[in-house]
C-alpha cells in the first residue's frame, strides 16, 4: 500500500503520542480480551477492597452485598453507555466532550473527571493506601512510613505510566489473577473468623449507615472510571466491546471483591483491610498485591489524566504523565505524613467524586445518544471527526446542566441516592433544554473552533 493512500485512510497526525488527540488506526485496535484486561487491570487495586472495607464497618453482611450490587449496576449502566462512544469514534472520551461542552468545555471537564479525579486525585490516594499497607507490613521500619513509603510507592508506579498502552496490558495479565486470588482469600478468612456464614449473618455495626451513603460511596469509588471508558474502549475492534468488557468486570469482579472485603472486616472487627489480611496469615500475599495492584491502577490513572490534559496542554503525553506523577506523589506524601492510616480521607474523598461527577457522565450520554438522535445524526457517524471540522468553543447548556444536576443531586436534594440524582439530572436537564432551545431556534453554542490534523 502507497504512503498516499495510508494517508487518504488515515488523515491525521498523532503529534503527542498514543492517539491522544486523533482516532486509533485500524492497525492499533485490540481484541475483546486485551480490552478486558486493561479494564480489569484498573480495578484489581487495594483501593477497591478498602472501598469493600468501609462497607464492611458500616452494614451487615446483607447490606454490604446489596449496597455493592446497587452501586456497581449503577457504574455498570454508566460505563456501559460511555464505551461503545469510544468504540464508534475512536478518540478518547476528552476529545469526545467538545460536542456536548465545546472545545474549551472538553478542556475544562475532561480535566476534571481524569486529569485532577484521575490523574492527581486517585493517583495520589491510591499511592498513600500503598503506604499503608507497607506500613502495616513492616511498621519499624523508617522506609516503611506511611509517607515515606507514599513516595518511594508512587514514584515506581509512574513506570509502566510513561510506556502506554502496552504496558498496561502487559501488567495486567500478571497483577488479576493474583488480585482476584487474594480477594478471595479475604473473604474466606472472614467466613473462618466469623463463625461461618451464620456467624457472619448476626453480626452488625454499631452505628449503621443510610444504605444511600454507601451506594454514593460505592459509585464514587469507581465514577471517574465509568465516565472516561472510551480512553481503552477506542482500541476495540468492535463498538460494543469495550462495552460488554466493562460491564462483566463491574457487575461480576467488582461485587466480588467489594463484598469479599466487607465480609473480612465484618468478621476480624479490624480498623483496616491490610491489618485483617495480615491477621489471616496473608501477610506475603498483601505486600505483592499492594505492589502489582497498586501499580496497575496508578499507571492507567496517570495515562488517563495524561489524555485529559493532552486537550489543553500541547506537548508530549509523557511530559504530562511525568509532572502529575510528581505532584501526585507530593499529595500523597502529605497526606501520608498528616493523616497516616486513618481513613477519613479516603471516606471524603469517595463521597466527594460520588456527588461531583455523575452529572458529567450523564450530560455525555444524553448528548451522544438522544441529542444526536434528535438532529438525526446516524448512531455509527456520531463523534466522528475530521481535520478541518467545525466545533463549538463552548456549549453553555452542557456546562449549565453539569452543574445544576451536581448542585442539586449532591447538595440540595436529601433523599435519593447523590449519585444517582446527580446522574439522571445532568441526563434530564441537557435533554430537555437542548432539544427545547434548538427547535425553538436558539443556539446551544457559542463560538467556533477548526480541528486541525493533530486534533487540536
Amino acid at each position: 500500500m502507497s504512503e498516499e493512500v495510508k494517508k487518504e485512510e488515515w488523515p491525521w497526525e498523532d503529534a503527542y503520542g498514543d492517539y491522544s488527540m486523533v482516532p486509533v488506526p485500524r492497525h492499533e485496535k485490540r481484541s475483546f480480551s486485551s480490552i478486558f484486561y486493561v479494564y480489569m487491570g484498573v480495578l484489581a487495586c487495594i483501593a477497591v477492597l478498602w472501598g469493600g472495607s468501609t462497607l464492611g464497618l458500616q452494614y451487615t453482611v446483607k447490606q454490604a452485598i446489596l449496597v455493592a450490587l446497587i452501586g456497581s449496576a449503577i457504574l455498570a449502566v454508566i460505563g456501559g453507555l460511555t464505551a461503545p462512544i469510544g468504540g464508534i469514534s475512536g478518540t478518547s472520551t476528552y476529545v469526545n466532550m467538545r460536542f456536548p461542552f465545546g472545545s474549551i468545555g472538553s478542556q475544562v471537564f475532561g480535566s476534571i473527571v481524569a486529569g485532577i479525579a484521575c490523574g492527581i486525585g486517585w493517583f495520589s490516594v491510591q499511592a498513600w493506601l500503598f503506604g499503608i499497607i507497607v506500613h502495616t507490613l513492616f511498621p519499624n521500619a523508617v522506609w516503611a512510613n506511611v509517607g515515606v513509603a507514599a513516595t518511594w510507592g508512587g514514584l515506581l508506579m509512574m513506570i509502566t505510566a510513561l510506556i502506554g498502552f502496552r504496558g498496561l496490558a502487559w501488567l495486567s495479565y500478571l497483577a488479576v489473577p493474583f488480585f482476584m486470588l487474594i480477594a478471595g482469600v479475604g473473604a474466606m478468612i472472614g467466613v473462618a473468623q466469623g463463625g461461618g456464614f451464620a456467624g457472619l449473618m448476626s453480626l452488625a455495626p454499631a452505628e449503621p449507615t443510610p444504605i444511600g451513603v454507601g451506594i454514593t460511596q460505592v459509585v464514587g469509588m469507581y465514577i471517574a472510571g465509568g465516565i472516561i471508558t472510551a480512553d481503552i474502549s477506542r482500541y476495540a475492534r468492535k463498538a460494543f466491546s469495550g462495552a460488554l468488557a466493562w460491564i462483566i468486570q463491574i457487575i461480576i469482579f467488582q461485587v466480588y471483591m467489594l463484598s469479599g472485603a466487607a465480609i473480612l472486616m465484618i468478621a476480624t472487627g479490624a480498623s483496616d483491610v491490610a491489618g485483617a489480611l495480615l491477621a489471616g496469615g496473608a501477610g506475603i500475599g498483601a505486600f505483592l498485591m499492594a505492589i502489582l495492584g497498586q501499580w496497575t491502577t496508578n499507571d492507567n490513572n496517570l495515562y488517563n489524566g495524561a489524555l485529559s490534559f493532552n486537550t489543553w496542554l500541547h506537548t508530549k503525553k509523557w511530559h504530562i504523565t511525568l509532572g502529575e506523577g510528581i505532584i501526585g506523589v507530593g499529595i500523597a506524601a502529605w497526606v501520608g505524613f498528616a493523616a497516616g492510616a486513618s481513613m477519613d480521607p479516603f471516606m471524603k474523598f469517595l463521597t466527594l467524586l460520588g456527588k461531583i461527577l455523575p452529572s458529567i457522565g450523564g450530560v455525555l450520554i444524553a448528548d451522544f445518544y438522544l441529542y444526536r438522535w434528535y438532529k438525526k445524526v446516524p448512531f455509527k457517524k456520531r463523534y466522528k471527526g475530521t481535520p478541518g471540522m467545525k466545533v463549538a468553543l463552548v456549549n453553555w447548556v452542557g456546562w449549565l446542566s453539569v452543574g445544576l444536576g451536581t448542585w442539586i443531586g449532591g447538595w440540595l436534594l436529601k433523599w435519593g441516592i447523590a449519585a444517582l440524582n446527580g446522574l439522571i439530572l445532568g441526563l434530564v436537564i441537557y435533554t430537555v433544554l437542548s432539544i427545547v432551545l434548538d427547535a425553538a431556534g436558539v443556539k446551544i453554542t457559542v463560538g467556533e473552533h477548526t480541528i486541525n490534523r493533530k486534533g487540536v
